[in-house]
């Protein structure tokens, strides 16, 4: 028996991570029974592919399909507006744990599985209506599959990755950014680009956008006129997204991100003098050890550590990219960034491990970050708590 959890002890702390995150993306998922926040538009917007009415969102098909099937075979419910992210959200930590582990090893890749399931942004994302946990789960999925490609040089995994690749981008185009991530592992594992040039124009070209064209075919007729409305309707949202300027009491700007200047209530209300809301903030260890993980992670890239190369160049594209738009802005887009925070982080800490003490530096972090994760989770889940409650988890002002 002790050889046996010797041998499995990886596979079972993973199967009691994603065991427990699913229950509690799950626990009480409908409880509240009204849309919160941009639920007004994405589950409206599910509907209306499952009633065939017509429709204009500034993003493509695929995440509000995702929304409408568990709706169509489940009927529409709360709980059902929110069960495809639920799964994604725990999905998402599995591939964590994957990528952690081809970037260095088991240990990292729980590292990364332990930080994801307890931090607070993935987790309400993963209990809403809406998009961004699509987006994020094809992102990182897309990234791991290329840099197992990179590694093991299988044709199959380059497929994979233009599959996700394109269904990324099907959700949010700004998803088609992970090809970029692409190049820094290509320069980081010298990948030949001359060798491989046929295969990634068709597998990371061609693959991708006939995946992101097709799914237009929901919300376009399939005629002679469909590529003229498909490029209308791409200038159309091009032009709502970069002029996008209205105000809004829940913006931030893409510097304060990660400093957690200005979360997301995506949900609010007094009920009998207790305080019920949905906080869209991280677990404030989780989201403030950039500022050690970052510059650290600059010098290894620039003393030739190809591992921090390949996740720094992929956490700046997906935060950088925001610093060019005067459209208003939220920390929900930083998701994709954080995924690869964390992946920095566990590769850290799995270093830590290896110097004198350094396992009470890693045990540390994680009883803080768990402590965290309790401390906060009530307004995570939204669950009652007295005002006096509420008040301690305010910690900036920013935060209300």
């Amino acid at each position: 028996m002790l050889k046996f959890l010797k041998t499995n002890r990886f596979v079972i702390i993973l199967t009691i991570i994603l065991l427990v995150s699913f229950l509690i993306r799950i626990w009480q998922l409908g409880r509240i029974g009204e849309l919160i926040f941009d639920e007004v538009y994405f589950v409206n917007f599910a509907r209306n592919y499952l009633s065939g009415i017509s429709f204009f969102d500034i993003h493509p098909p695929l995440g509000k399909l995702l929304i409408a099937l568990p709706i169509k075979f489940f009927g529409d419910a709360s709980f059902t507006w929110r069960i495809a992210p639920a799964i994604f959200g725990t999905l998402l930590i599995l591939v964590g744990y994957l990528t952690g582990k081809e970037i260095s090893n088991r240990t990292t890749g729980i590292f990364v599985a332990l930080i994801m399931a307890l931090d607070g942004m993935l987790l309400v994302y993963s209990r809403v209506g809406l998009i961004d946990m699509f987006l994020v789960f094809f992102v990182l999925l897309s990234f791991y599959l290329f840099l197992k490609f990179a590694h093991t040089k299988k044709l199959v995994f380059l497929i994979l990755a233009g599959i996700a690749l394109g269904l990324c981008a099907s959700i949010k185009y700004v998803g088609a950014l992970t090809l970029l991530s692409f190049v820094f592992i290509i320069i980081a594992e010298k990948i030949p680009l001359r060798k491989n040039m046929i295969k990634f124009i068709i597998f990371l070209g061609v693959v991708p956008l006939a995946i992101y064209i097709t799914f237009f075919l929901f919300n376009l007729s399939p005629n002679r006129t469909f590529f003229q409305e498909l490029l209308l309707w791409h200038k159309q949202s091009f032009n709502y997204n970069i002029y996008l300027t209205d105000d809004h009491p829940y913006a931030s700007k893409w510097w304060s991100w990660f400093l957690l200047l200005r979360p997301i209530w995506l949900f609010f209300k007094d009920i009998d003098g207790r305080f019920v809301g949905i906080d869209g903030i991280g677990n404030p260890l989780a989201w403030w050890s950039f500022v050690a993980v970052i510059p650290l992670f600059i010098w290894g890239a620039w003393k030739g550590d190809k591992n921090n190369l390949i996740i720094l160049g992929s956490f700046f594209i997906f935060w950088f990219f925001w610093a060019f738009f005067k459209r208003v802005l939220f920390l929900y887009h930083a998701l994709p960034s954080f995924t690869f925070l964390v992946l920095g982080t566990a590769l850290l800490l799995e270093k830590l491990l290896k110097i004198p003490y350094g396992k009470y530096y890693v045990i540390t972090y994680f009883i803080l970050l768990f402590c965290l994760f309790l401390f906060f989770l009530p307004i995570w889940l939204g669950l009652p708590i007295e005002t006096n409650s509420f008040y301690h988890r305010i910690w900036l002002r920013g935060w209300i």
